[in-house]
């Protein structure tokens, strides 16, 4: 590998690197770095000893056959690492479950309210405390609404699918149960229509939003599951669900079309794949109720006016590199502890020590950037810090063969993500004075 290898075709975002008051300007950022906080120094804590403890049900190991692998020989370096790999996998998928979940709705949150369409005025919200804010009407009830929206004369409910096939038949009766109450609350003594008329909101619309279909594609009439829609509308056509509701309304509403309400226009409508979508108007007042099954990209551009792909190219260099970095760097670096006694990353952390990288980096680190500066300049220091490395096993005599390939640009940009990491342990151990990795949390 020659001295002064120039890729800098791909330029990283690595969260952990960038100072907290840059984070905390920007949301994005932020909302990112609040869910991977102490998560990333579990992987360091890794990167650094080259070991996980491992922590396996025995129904585990048998499954996977990993209890055979207690006295593999040495030589068997994917048997010594088999139980690690697992349980880091594995672990790693749990711990990032609760966290996506968080950081999607609130992702969503900002991203609503930033669209400038609508307001959202409740997120993970009791119907109790939305309808007072709505509506100022006083009910008993710990339902939760995902999202409680308010725009120009209406007011949306939303409840969030992220995939066609979340949940069974508990989760859509627990979903539909919300509409329902909402539904029989708008007529009887409460008399919720006519608060949220008082309140000059003149609609109200219940959207059911699906972002993707079970093969994690963006959701579309194209690529919907047909079957998983139909079972949908049949458990909202049921009498003790939204169609019983609608029917009781049936005495005071009409289609918005002026027709009557009947089960099959209702049903048709739903079924629809071009419309999946229900309006009805109260006479008197004008007053309309809206359902809507809402897949994917008309989700995002009626709530926020923007498709995925308009979000993420507005958004997309804003996008951190430390999860999917720092976990594949570790998949790695555990054979490598295990077939030399140490990782790469942590060589090469006590190597660049013995250089001025170091201080290089502490330097910007305090130098009060921008955000845009401190990336391009981050992005050139760890250019740099391989390039050092190189001179350094240069200078050593030592060969630097860091993956099974004979590929210097491929090889060239490991080593630039090895640097990375070698940088996180430095800011960790040596500036934050953490060398047991205390911020680490799994949970």
């Amino acid at each position: 590998m020659s001295v002064k290898i120039n890729t800098q075709s791909y330029n990283y975002v690595i969260l952990y690197l960038i100072p907290e008051e840059l984070i905390q300007k920007n949301k994005i950022l932020q909302l990112q770095w609040e869910n991977i906080r102490t998560l990333i120094p579990c992987l360091l804590k890794s990167l650094y000893s080259g070991n996980i403890e491992v922590k396996l049900h025995e129904l585990d190991k048998i499954f996977t056959g990993i209890t055979k692998l207690k006295n593999v020989p040495k030589s068997n370096i994917l048997g010594k690492v088999a139980s690690l790999w697992y349980y880091l996998t594995k672990i790693f998928h749990q711990s990032l479950g609760p966290r996506i979940g968080s950081f999607t709705e609130e992702l969503l949150k900002y991203w609503i309210d930033s669209g400038g369409i609508y307001e959202v005025i409740g997120q993970n919200i009791t119907l109790e405390k939305a309808l007072k804010i709505l509506a100022n009407i006083n009910i008993k009830s710990r339902a939760r609404l995902d999202f409680v929206l308010k725009g120009t004369n209406r007011a949306v409910i939303v409840e969030l699918r992220m995939s066609e096939h979340t949940g069974g038949r508990t989760a859509q009766e627990s979903l539909l149960d919300k509409i329902v109450q909402i539904l029989k609350l708008l007529e009887n003594p409460v008399n919720l229509r006519q608060n949220l008329i008082n309140k000059k909101i003149y609609e109200i619309e219940f959207a059911i939003g699906i972002l993707f279909n079970e093969n994690h594609e963006l959701l579309t009439k194209e690529n919907v599951n047909i079957g998983r829609l139909a079972s949908l509308v049949s458990y909202i056509m049921e009498e003790r669900h939204v169609w019983g509701a609608l029917k009781e309304l049936s005495n005071k509403y009409k289609m918005c079309d002026s027709t009557e309400i009947t089960f099959y226009k209702i049903k048709n409508e739903l079924s629809n794949l071009n419309s999946r979508k229900i309006c009805l108007y109260e006479p008197s007042t004008n007053f309309k109720i809206w359902l809507k099954i809402l897949f994917g990209d008309e989700f995002l551009k009626e709530f926020i006016g923007l498709s995925l792909g308009e979000l993420l190219l507005k958004y997309g260099s804003i996008i951190a590199d430390d999860v999917w970095l720092f976990y594949t760097v570790l998949i790695n670096e555990l054979k490598i502890a295990k077939q030399f006694g140490y990782t790469n990353v942590r060589k090469i952390y006590e190597d660049l020590k013995t250089s001025e990288i170091p201080r290089f980096f502490i330097n910007l680190y305090n130098a009060k950037l921008s955000l845009n500066d401190y990336l391009q300049q981050l992005n050139q220091l760890i250019e740099n810090s391989a390039n050092t490395v190189i001179r350094i096993y240069e200078r050593k005599g030592q060969s630097l063969r860091l993956l099974e390939t004979n590929d210097i640009v491929a090889s060239f940009e490991y080593l630039k993500q090895l640097c990375i990491c070698a940088l996180a342990l430095y800011l960790t151990i040596d500036h934050k004075r953490d060398s047991e990795f205390k911020e680490c949390r799994w949970e």
